[in-house]
């Protein structure tokens, strides 16, 4: 009987001891990934602008009840560099109830469009309308770009994003960042925006890697691409799930550097937490649902590329990362001085935990990100105290789900007009 006890334990402690060790390996892996896109983001330059550009171009911008910031973006998006000849801006006023589609004429848009179809909403159907008008346009651009309503372009935006573009990438991201404005506690949102649409694809380009994905905001499509693979991306991380089907059929996504959109973050926590839970609930749905898939044809194809878009995919958001790492370190470590898993198993959760701090930081300096972002590491703590029971969201969210971010009036990004 104390024989057979002794043999329970052994094998109970094995598979804690192959448990905790192979969870903190692929934790530790994530952690590690990320850190070193921040460490090659140390070493990317943005592009030179030339020669002159030569694409025509049609520039989206999809809104819905807009009328506080469309005008502010249409304006911005006129007093482009780039050469007026080659471009449209065109408003989709998507099931609008308010003045949205007057005021972004009033601005200067050249085209707006209507759309009245209450029963199919959300962006992914909106883009869907948009795009099978555009592009049988007897004005036919070679390239559609998206801009969202509340945002605010450089002036060389279009010019910097064009580039990839007509060096041969047939889908190209740009940078979409959010601006913090009066808001105390949008500095760590700022920050992770800065980290995830700067400093990753930076970082990937200088490794010779492709963008990991469109980010929706400020992406450039080539009129051929959508025509061969229509838009049929409807969940609420439409611009993911067409990144993957894209990725899938061997396209490479380009990084546009330099070519970046302003955006005011979430006004408040609750506006914050709606948007958070919107992409994440979709990654989460689309990992869930596409890796499997993924992994299938990167193996039967013997197709490396595919891998490393799993692997990207499967990588979670920095906050859960986060969270999982500290849990996990603990509980090893708590094992481990118990004596119920040896030390060596303990140290891919501390390679995982010792990883993050270091990424956020010098991925902040990388990406050249204001002095608030770095006291906003402050609001951290508070955080990722709060993240568990929002990851038990995250896990239940319904993709198909159409949830509109709250905005905020005050605008506090300089009006170009």
């Amino acid at each position: 009987m104390h024989l057979a006890s002794i043999q329970v334990s052994s094998i109970v402690a094995a598979v804690l001891t192959a448990s905790l060790f192979a969870v903190g390996c692929v934790a530790a892996g994530f952690a590690l990934y990320l850190l070193l896109l921040s460490v090659a983001a140390l070493f990317y330059r943005d592009p030179v602008l030339a020669p002159p550009p030569r694409t025509r171009l049609d520039v989206l911008i999809p809104a819905h009840d807009e009328s506080a910031l469309i005008g502010r973006c249409v304006r911005s998006l006129r007093k482009q560099t780039y050469p007026s000849e080659l471009y449209r801006v065109i408003v989709l006023a998507d099931n609008c109830s308010d003045d949205t589609a007057a005021l972004a004429s009033d601005a200067g848009a050249h085209v707006v469009m209507t759309r009245s179809e209450p029963e199919s909403r959300g962006k992914g159907r909106a883009l869907r309308w948009a795009f099978d008008r555009l592009l049988t346009d007897e004005v036919a651009a070679d390239a559609l770009v998206v801009v969202d309503a509340d945002s605010v372009a450089e002036p060389d935006f279009l010019a910097r994003l064009v580039r990839p573009f007509e060096a041969g990438a047939r889908a190209v991201q740009g940078e979409s960042l959010l601006y913090a404005g009066d808001s105390e506690t949008a500095a760590l949102r700022v920050s992770a925006f800065l980290l995830v649409n700067r400093v990753r694809p930076m970082g990937r380009s200088v490794l010779g890697l492709p963008a990991t994905h469109l980010a929706g905001n400020g992406m450039l499509i080539a009129r051929e691409l959508l025509l061969a693979h229509p838009w049929e991306a409807f969940t609420s991380a439409e611009d993911l799930e067409y990144s993957l089907r894209l990725q899938s059929e061997g396209v490479r996504i380009a990084f546009a550097g330099g070519a970046v959109l302003m955006s005011p973050a979430a006004p408040n926590a609750q506006a914050a937490a709606v948007q958070q839970l919107r992409w994440e609930g979709g990654k989460v749905y689309l990992a869930r649902t596409e890796l499997p898939r993924l992994l299938r044809r990167a193996l039967g194809e013997r197709r490396a590329a595919l891998l490393g878009v799993g692997f990207d995919l499967a990588v979670p958001p920095l906050g859960s990362l986060a969270v999982v790492a500290a849990g996990g370190s603990g509980l090893s470590v708590l094992c481990g001085a118990m004596g119920l898993i040896p030390g060596w198993a303990v140290f891919p959760w501390l390679a995982a935990i010792a990883s993050i701090p270091p990424m956020v930081v010098i991925g902040l300096r990388a990406g050249h990100a204001p002095k608030a972002a770095y006291a906003g590491l402050l609001q951290a703590p508070l955080f990722l105290l709060a993240k568990p029971a929002r990851m038990y969201r995250v896990l239940r969210f319904r993709s198909d789900s159409w949830v509109r971010t709250e905005r905020d009036s005050v605008t506090h990004v300089e009006d170009p007009a």
